[in-house]
């Protein structure tokens, strides 16, 4: 596959010497995240059986240009899908094209396929059959995130009619009258030849949908996609639907042409660890370019200023937050990147391996794949990988796994100077999960236990233990035994001071003594209720207090932030956060070095004054 980019619209070509080629419509919000991986591998399925492939982000989502505030953008979706088609076409030559869309995105492909009149063929998994139904199941994604523990320090957003929220997305007013006023019984009646039709969700409204194309002279399939709720899992959880993709592969190639293609066209492939030439445009003076890492095995997004300065200052990598690609959260490694670029910062946002478009292409992943030494590896060399560019090194930016991954990546690279660790939940990682990848940790040995110490003030949480509707004495023994290992942590530490010897958590010493000698810069930054407090406390005080004695490892929680930096606070949190420790420099820079940044970065902008006035930064404290 090979990085595309056609009218500022970022995409994945897969090539193949087929006749009929594909687009792939994904989804919207946290369901791409959820997908991502899922979607990749059907698109390389398709290919492997001679289909060529086209993904792609919409405007204002992914790594495509654009702003979810910006007007017209219900159009400019549909458009982007008709573009895609004319984009494969040119690229490959193939005959015909059929569209493949998921949720939001089978809407937007029936759609645009309705208004170009000769998509072959279109397969709509689980689509979102009405505008204003969907509406209110972003609405109800949200209610539902706000019940979930890790987001219980966070500020709720209002419920209103200029934006609905879903798990850190947002569409906005203009997006939402269209969106309201969408339903593809009245918008569409012969999309394409022939339709593919997998749904779970809702048959009746779904076979009325059936019967209705059947009517207009369509040939119509139809199969339940049984799978649908473990695909759309979160990133780290959800399972490939083999069963709904192999009807998918096999409904495609039943109805291709059977003429053999005789040319094509597809451009050159980039070589692995190769800088492709060009890159583009995602707004003025604002430029991101594909690049592939570590002898191929990495992807990422390099974004940077155009001018001289950008190029000699330290640059921000962007590591992934568990099994979500780079894009974020939210699309928060995409908003802070152009957000860094507008101040006169370089970025570099990656997929280590295994994750998103890294290489190797995985059905399924693990918690122990994301904290291996790999993931470590990967942020190393794209640390100095940004230094042969000419950057004065690298500032890492890391929220749960990627927080692991940067924090052992800045002990051991030199192109490091600095790393900012938000919400890592352990400072080792030793292997939990058995052959199937599955934890086999009892899931209270997970959560903050702030968070079980509110809980357990709740009488109706106690009186539910006594009707036995809930285990909680696991969770009392699990306490007891964290309060114990901190009792002994600490103890370890008093014979450490008083005798030198070492008992107890020593590699977690160790890790940070190593940071302080190499001169690296380096931020711990908690939600106030963020499991990883535990970790913290256990091994080095309430608070984190015995880090006090190292110079450089600072120690800061912020109220109103939540675990996977989701809602719109916690990214600005974070963000203004990073801000600041890039303005103030780094310890292993001469300051010459540090005088070289465009003095652009040194004035506030003006977002970043709203911040402040607001009193967003008062939560941070440094222990």
């Amino acid at each position: 596959m090979r990085p595309i980019v056609f009218d500022g619209k970022f995409g994945w070509l897969h090539p193949a010497n087929g006749p009929d080629g594909v687009v792939m419509c994904s989804p919207f919000g946290y369901d791409t995240l959820c997908t991502y991986r899922g979607m990749r591998r059907l698109a390389e399925r398709l290919a492997a059986r001679g289909m060529p492939v086209l993904r792609f982000d919409y405007p204002a989502t992914g790594d495509s240009a654009g702003d979810p505030t910006d007007a017209g953008l219900w159009r400019a979706w549909i458009d982007s899908v008709k573009q895609a088609v004319a984009q494969l076409r040119e690229a490959t030559g193939v005959e015909r094209v059929s569209v493949c869309g998921l949720r939001l995105g089978g809407m937007l492909a029936a759609l645009a396929a309705q208004e170009l009149g000769d998509v072959h063929g279109l397969v709509l998994m689980s689509p979102v059959l009405s505008g204003k139904t969907y509406q209110r199941e972003l609405r109800a994604h949200y209610r539902q995130w706000l019940n979930d523990p890790a987001a219980m320090d966070c500020v709720v957003e209002p419920d209103t009619d200029e934006f609905v929220e879903a798990y850190g997305f947002r569409m906005y007013r203009d997006t939402l009258q269209s969106l309201h006023a969408a339903d593809l019984y009245r918008a569409t009646s012969r999309p394409a030849a022939r339709v593919l039709l997998l749904d779970s969700l809702n048959p009746a409204r779904a076979g009325a949908l059936a019967a209705h194309y059947s009517e207009h002279g369509v040939e119509l399939e139809r199969h339940p996609f049984d799978e649908y709720s473990r695909f759309m899992m979160e990133p780290l959880e959800s399972e490939i639907p083999h069963a709904a993709f192999e009807t998918i592969e096999n409904w495609l190639l039943a109805g291709n042409a059977q003429t053999a293609q005789t040319t094509q066209t597809v451009a050159r492939v980039p070589e692995r660890g190769e800088v492709p030439a060009g890159g583009h445009y995602v707004a003025p003076r604002l430029h991101e370019t594909p690049v592939w890492l570590n002898e191929g095995k990495v992807f990422g997004i390099y974004c940077r200023p155009d001018g001289a300065a950008a190029a000699r200052a330290p640059a921000v990598l962007l590591l992934n937050t568990g099994a979500v690609s780079r894009i974020g959260n939210g699309r928060f490694g995409v908003h802070f990147a152009r957000r860094l670029a507008r101040q006169g910062i370089a970025s570099l946002r990656i997929d280590v391996r295994g994750v998103g478009d890294s290489m190797p292409s995985c059905d399924t992943l693990s918690l122990d794949a994301l904290y291996s030494q790999s993931s470590v590896g990967d942020a190393a060399y794209a640390s100095r990988w940004l230094a042969a560019r000419g950057h004065a090194g690298a500032l890492l930016l890391g929220i749960c796994s990627g927080a692991y991954a940067g924090l052992h990546a800045a002990m051991r690279e030199a192109a490091v100077v600095g790393a900012v660790i938000v919400n890592v939940q352990k400072f080792r990682w030793r292997n939990v999960c058995d052959e199937h990848g599955k934890p086999m940790i009892p899931v209270s040995a997970f959560g903050s236990t702030r968070n079980y110490l509110r809980s357990m003030k709740q009488p109706g949480k106690w009186l539910r233990v006594l009707k036995g509707e809930t285990g909680g004495w696991g969770l009392v023994r699990e306490l007891v035994a964290r309060q114990l290992a901190r009792t002994g942590e600490t103890l370890a530490d008093r014979i450490e001071q008083l005798c030198g010897l070492e008992f107890g958590a020593r590699d977690e010493r160790h890790l940070f003594a190593n940071l302080e000698a190499r001169g690296v810069d380096t931020h711990l930054v908690f939600g106030v209720l963020d499991e990883g407090v535990e970790e913290l406390e256990r091994y080095f005080g309430v608070r984190g207090t015995r880090l006090a004695r190292f110079t450089r490892i600072h120690v800061a929680f912020c109220k109103h932030t939540d675990h996977a930096i989701l809602s719109s606070v916690a990214q600005e949190n974070i963000m203004s956060y990073v801000e600041n420790v890039y303005r103030g420099g780094f310890t292993k820079l001469r300051q010459p070095d540090s005088a070289a940044l465009d003095g652009e970065l040194h004035r506030q902008h003006p977002e970043h004054d709203e911040h402040r006035a607001a009193g967003a930064l008062r939560p941070f404290g440094e222990a």
